[in-house]
């Protein structure tokens, strides 16, 4: 008997991680100061699009699969694919097009994400007015 309770008690604690991260993957949280220090900035040039369907989910919302190279600093052109999701309006992503991307350095296939940087704050001296 406590053998199939532990039994349990494994596998729903499995379905809900599961659950966690495919949460997280739909929704990316935009990276915070601490961890956009980790990152840089590149740029992916799109190489290949999927098809553009139709009509999107029950949301309104396209996937849209890219395949294409990163570049940028501290890392050689890296070949690497991923999704976007697209609202209704949103234009569909072209084959030559240059999206934004972040990255760990020297780990950009592996560590890449859509988006931007946030801007760095600039530290204060004091020889200056403070800000308002």
């Amino acid at each position: 008997m406590w053998l199939a309770v532990a039994f349990s008690v494994i596998l729903a604690a499995l379905v809900v991680a599961l659950v966690v991260q495919w949460q997280r993957g739909r929704n990316p949280r935009p990276l915070g100061a601490a961890k956009a220090a980790q990152f840089v900035q590149g740029t992916l040039t799109i190489t290949g699009v999927s098809e553009r369907p139709d009509t999107g989910d029950a949301k309104g919302e396209r996937f849209c699969t890219v395949s294409g190279t990163i570049v940028g600093p501290q890392t050689n052109p890296a070949e690497v694919y991923g999704t976007l999701v697209l609202g209704e309006t949103d234009p569909w992503p072209q084959i030559g097009a240059d999206l934004p991307v972040v990255y760990k350095p020297g780990k950009a296939t592996s560590t890449w994400r859509f988006g931007e940087l946030p801007p760095m704050d600039t530290p204060h001296h004091p020889d200056q007015n403070p800000p308002v």
